[in-house]
């Protein structure tokens, strides 16, 4: 008997969305002796689910650990993967994915969703983009699901996010978008009127009084932070260009200190209260950590089932 692990990705054509996973994979620690093997669902070419299969099997490995690194058990590729590695008789939506050829007895773990991992790298992300905690609201925007149950686990992912960043005091508020069902340039415009109605009733409360707290108040942002794990189509085109998708069009501003602008960005009345950066989650030093815990997980559940008999 001999136990391997083998993580898998989406993928993409992008080298650099692979290399940013690559580098997370091979920060982690893994057990002495552990074979383990990286692979992705498309787009990387002699790395296939089955690829990753063959090359632990070839290595006498005959139970694999699987550790799906996406971001949300609403993915219906954290789904799909599952039914074609046979650790579930069949997907709950309807999937091109045809069954793996393995031998060995598979354990599918976890994605991410709202582990303390997901807070760590989002908040760095805010603190990357300037966010001043007590003034302004984020609008954490991901791909998301058209098919239920998918994009209820989505939606209730995201809420949890939304809901330990602001109990962490990350920023005032926060809200959720999905690509795939949602208007970005309307929950935007949402936030925004929230803040500046917020504003309207603070000054309406205090007239007179110090108006440092309501200048402060008045230059209040929208965060939008992509919760996708590498930089590609979605954080660098998608998204911008569905905020432009207005009557007038949508400054992306820049993050603090990097000087940058996209350059699609156009001047509009939102112009300054959008912080935008077009950076994903990685790269960050707590995915591998959270590799090193998911894993742990899996093997200890693969080991409880050989004991089980």
């Amino acid at each position: 008997m001999r136990i391997g692990l083998l993580i898998v990705s989406h993928g993409s054509k992008d080298s650099s969305w692979v290399t940013l996973v690559d580098e997370a994979i091979a920060g982690a620690r893994w057990p002495e002796g552990l074979p383990v093997a990286s692979s992705f669902l498309e787009g990387v070419p002699d790395r296939s689910i089955q690829d990753g299969i063959d090359q632990l099997e070839a290595q006498g490995v005959d139970h694999i650990g699987v550790v799906p690194l996406f971001v949300s058990s609403g993915s219906t590729h954290v789904d799909e993967i599952a039914y074609a590695l046979g650790a579930k008789s069949e997907p709950l939506c309807e999937t091109d994915l045809e069954p793996f050829h393995t031998k060995a007895h598979i354990i599918y773990g976890q994605p991410i969703d709202d582990d303390d991992t997901m807070i760590a790298m989002v908040s760095d992300r805010l603190q990357s983009l300037g966010v001043v905690a007590k003034r302004d609201t984020v609008l954490l925007v991901a791909h998301g699901s058209p098919h239920m149950p998918f994009q209820n686990w989505w939606r209730q992912g995201l809420d949890s996010i939304a809901a330990r960043l602001i109990e962490e005091e990350r920023c005032i508020s926060a809200a959720h978008a999905l690509l795939c069902c949602d208007s970005l340039p309307d929950a935007v415009q949402q936030l925004l009127s929230k803040l500046d109605s917020s504003k309207r009733n603070m000054q309406g409360e205090q007239q007179g009084a110090n108006d440092e707290g309501h200048d402060q108040f008045g230059s209040a942002v929208v965060a939008v932070v992509p919760i996708f794990l590498s930089k590609g189509y979605f954080t660098t085109k998608a998204i911008p260009e569905r905020l432009q998708f207005q009557p007038n069009s949508v400054r992306v501003s820049a993050s603090a200190g990097s000087g940058d602008i996209l350059p699609h960005s156009l001047v509009t009345e939102w112009e300054g209260r959008i912080l935008y950066d077009g950076e994903p989650l990685l790269p960050h030093p707590a995915l591998s950590v959270w590799l090193e815990q998911e894993s742990q997980r899996v093997l200890s559940r693969l080991k409880e089932s050989l004991s089980n008999g």
